[in-house]
């Protein structure tokens, strides 16, 4: 979704000259759970993923940043950042620095328009994540994942441009689980498979 908070030219100068662009190579970490917060960020291109270190010494996922998204928007109320964010491709953020960012969103209205729509989005997004988790069986988890992709892109395929161990992960499923879902889908008729495309069949767009 095209965001006026990535286009840095139409941005009110007070703002403008406060944004810093960062580059993330694959598996390096945008911010640390824990840390001072200092900014809040939008993903311009690339993918990170945001996950949770529990005490226990196990790491929870909590979410998959693409273009558009905004990460750490919950640090503009807070003092540290409450998850981690890494960086799954090569990735380029916007950093926006909180104090400044606060302050444009109180005297620009569109500017604090177009953030509310973006934080809407994200709920979306998780709604739908939390709705995946709740289906119980795994090939009917897989197809509903399968058809918000598709529905997403207006399009009866999905491209799997990520390793299935992610998806899997994100799914709340073990690589081998998510391997055999897909079979399954296939072997019934709901979906084809060629490579990382996948065709969904019955399938309707609208």
């Amino acid at each position: 979704m095209p965001t006026k908070l990535l286009d840095i030219d139409i941005l009110p100068s007070d703002l403008r000259q406060t944004i810093a662009r960062r580059e993330l190579s694959e598996d390096q970490k945008l911010f640390w759970q824990g840390d001072s917060a200092q900014a809040v960020f939008i993903v311009k291109t690339g993918r990170l993923k945001i996950v949770r270190y529990k005490s226990c010494g196990t790491i929870v996922r909590l979410c998959t940043a693409i273009a558009g998204d905004i990460l750490a928007e919950t640090t503009l109320f807070s003092s540290r950042y409450t998850n981690t964010a890494i960086a799954e491709t090569a990735s380029q953020v916007m950093v926006y620095p909180k104090k400044h960012f606060l302050a444009a969103l109180h005297s620009y209205p569109d500017l604090a328009q177009d953030f509310m729509a973006i934080l809407v989005r994200k709920n979306q997004c998780l709604q739908h994540h939390l709705e995946l988790r709740d289906i119980k069986t795994a090939h009917e988890r897989v197809l509903q994942y399968l058809c918000q992709i598709a529905r997403l892109s207006n399009q009866a395929s999905v491209n799997l441009d990520r390793p299935l161990k992610e998806i899997a992960a994100e799914l709340g499923l073990t690589p081998e689980t998510l391997s055999r879902a897909l079979k399954r889908l296939e072997r019934d008729g709901l979906i084809s498979r060629s490579q990382r495309a996948i065709v969904l069949h019955n399938y309707s767009i609208a």
